[in-house]
């Protein structure tokens, strides 16, 4: 899937849309430290640091790659730098930057492996807050020259350096920068219920606007009296406050250093007040204070039959002197809800030529789901039926043009092209319960709008509200709908919800797929079967939970007594951008001091008799949760343990 656009945020307005809901923290680390004082020019910043990929792969001895950078007003971006990985048999060659029709530099490919490269950039024109080049390669070989999709050009861990003083925002429109680093979220000490839900709200919308892009969002509290934040931010950094104490509307303020923007009204207008930055509207705010009035926001469910494009899948075309492949991903948050029976009209062309013994097949990662033979009309229109075995949250296929008449000289072989028409359509059906289960169904199996709610609503509450919806919202190629209530409405209404219960406590009769009463642990799985497990010394830990209730998702934060346990797991997730995505099962515990473990309460065998032991059941699941917590002496669960997903480039 092509990543979505940064220029989207370089916009006057398009960067300020953070608005739709709340506030509260998250903690992602970026890539450089935040350390240059409000205005000066920021550190290299890796790609992936403003919502691209970090890894720059070039097809083939001549390849191109797409690059978009948003660039904050009056800076302006100088280079691309990364090292370089050749195949073996590159002896060289040069990188083209080029912008339409203008060649901006042509810079020299090192040929050490590892070597730096450094692409000039000086020069190109910024066009509404972005630049937008494409990349080019052309690559010297001798001998055998293989190039396929494992065995490319790259450019890895590139970084892109600005120079420049970025201009001060005198209006609420220009408040949010299209670099966003860190975003702070001042709530009261004493924060009230719309206080919470404005700030929760606020974090989802700054996290779906800002797309790929890991926005660091912190929560922190100020004196009821107090509308000045206590600290003064660093480059690309924003600071707003949110209270019931402030004046009703948007107003942008001088602070320490730095601008900072208030939102205020009273509790039944502080939510649209919100609001207001995420819609269309904040245009109009050219001023340093704006007032909303009502706005009325309903959910768009997805159609029944969407084509690739509406699913954010662009118009391809490879080509290749091995075999061409294009790539493109299916997510089920475009799709708007758990989603199976997912069918796919795969249409394009092929340069046929006059190989013989060509074939087209697709492949969902390492599996083939269908393949036929090609020919000579150079064109292909075909209905692909995907298993429900291998749609994920986020389904990767692959076309891949197999050829057979394939030169391993370089320079003996022919170019082949593969394209694919991006109007093919989408059709699926609604998964009830979803596909894939647990935590592979969020978000989907919260959307279109999901109920949250805490026990205590207090800033730490809000403040593992926020981790918990920028965590989700970041696996989501669009905005959640979070509604904030109370616990008594989030446990009797039908729709999906998100519980944080600190404590352990609040819960009511819940069933959640594992559980600690004193020195036993019980892991129940779909079916209600249940397994324990007695230890010496009694559990304790931090846990988010996936419970299937009633024909609806809940997400349950909790922990066994000691708030600190949950923190403690929502520190971790927020520590490295793809561990949310790398959830798996449908309960991640953490011990104090361990790694998390992730427990699928499905893979459970309940014992065959009584006298089997909850040790034997979970040696036959697989993965002893005691190895995480052997320090002390804890036999454990189900697990797939300290299992991590490796990061995305």
């Amino acid at each position: 899937m092509q990543p979505r656009r940064p220029s989207r945020f370089g916009r006057v307005l398009a960067v300020i849309l953070i608005g739709v809901f709340g506030v509260v923290p998250l903690i992602i680390p970026m890539g450089a430290e935040a350390t240059a004082a409000p205005g000066d020019p920021p550190g290299p910043l890796s790609l992936r640091d403003i919502g691209s990929s970090s890894t720059l792969a070039f097809p083939g001895q001549q390849g191109a790659v797409s690059v978009s950078l948003p660039v904050p007003q009056n800076l302006a971006p100088t280079e691309i730098r990364g090292s370089a990985q050749l195949p073996a048999f590159v002896t060289g060659g040069n990188v083209d930057v080029m912008q339409g029709d203008r060649l901006i530099s042509r810079n020299p490919i090192p040929t050490a492996p590892g070597a730096p490269i450094t692409l000039s950039l000086r020069g190109v024109r910024v066009d509404r807050n972005a630049v937008d080049v494409v990349l080019r390669s052309y690559l010297r070989a001798e001998g055998f020259c293989q190039f396929d999709p494992d065995n490319t050009f790259r450019i890895v861990n590139a970084s892109v350096t600005y120079t420049g003083r970025e201009a001060r925002p005198s209006s609420v429109a220009d408040f949010l920068p299209p670099i966003l680093r860190k975003l702070t979220i001042y709530v009261p000490d004493d924060v009230s219920q719309a206080e919470g839900a404005s700030a929760v709200n606020l974090a989802a919308a700054v996290v779906a606007n800002y797309g790929t892009t890991p926005v660091e969002v912190v929560t922190e509290s100020l004196p009821r009296a107090s509308l000045t934040p206590t600290t003064t931010p660093g480059s690309l950094e924003r600071q707003i406050v949110v209270s019931t104490s402030g004046p009703a509307g948007l107003t942008l303020r001088d602070g320490p250093g730095w601008p900072y923007l208030v939102i205020g009204g009273s509790p039944d207008e502080l939510l649209a007040q919100t609001q207001f930055l995420g819609t269309d509207l904040s245009r109009i705010a050219m001023t340093s204070s704006a007032v909303a009035g009502p706005l009325h926001t309903t959910p768009q469910l997805a159609p029944p039959v969407q084509t690739l494009a509406d699913l954010g899948v662009n118009d391809q075309l490879v080509t290749s002197s091995a075999w061409p492949t294009v790539s493109f991903g299916i997510d089920q948050t475009r799709l708007g809800r758990p989603s199976h029976n997912l069918r796919l009209q795969l249409k394009g062309s092929y340069s046929y030529g006059s190989d013989t013994g060509g074939q087209l097949s697709v492949r969902v990662g390492n599996r083939t789901i269908d393949s036929w033979a090609a020919d000579s009309s150079g064109a292909y229109d075909r209905w692909v039926d995907v298993p429900d075995d291998v749609v994920g949250r986020f389904t990767e296929v692959s076309i891949v043009y197999t050829r057979a008449q394939v030169g391993e000289q370089c320079g003996a072989g022919t170019r082949a092209s593969l394209s694919l028409d991006s109007s093919g359509e989408v059709t699926s059906d609604a998964a009830d319960p979803p596909t894939p289960a647990g935590f592979g169904s969020l978000p989907q199996a919260l959307m279109p709008r999901t109920r949250l709610a805490w026990t205590r609503g207090d800033v730490a509450d809000v403040t593992r509200a926020v981790a918990i919806i920028t965590g989700l919202q970041r696996m989501s190629s669009v905005a959640l709908g979070v509604d904030v209530v109370s616990m008594s409405d989030a446990m009797s209404a039908e729709a999906p919800a998100i519980l944080i219960a600190a404590d352990g406590t609040g819960l009511g009769d819940l069933k959640l797929p594992v559980t600690a009463d004193g020195s036993t642990v019980t892991v129940t799985n779909t079916g209600g079967e249940e397994s324990q497990v007695t230890m010496t010394p009694a559990l304790r830990y931090g846990t988010l939970q996936v419970v299937r209730e009633d024909d609806r998702t809940v997400l349950v934060a909790t922990s066994t007594a000691d708030t600190a346990d949950l923190d403690a797991i929502l520190a971790w997730l927020g520590d490295d951008p793809d561990r949310w995505p790398g959830l798996s099962g449908d309960a991640v515990l953490q011990v104090a001091g361990k790694e998390p473990v992730f427990v699928s309460s499905d893979a459970v065998v309940p014992p065959a008799s009584s006298t089997d032991s909850g040790w034997s059941v979970l040696q036959a699941a697989g993965v002893a949760f005691g190895a995480a917590v052997a320090a002390i002496a804890v036999a454990v669960l189900v697990v797939v343990s300290g299992r991590r997903r490796p990061r995305r480039e």
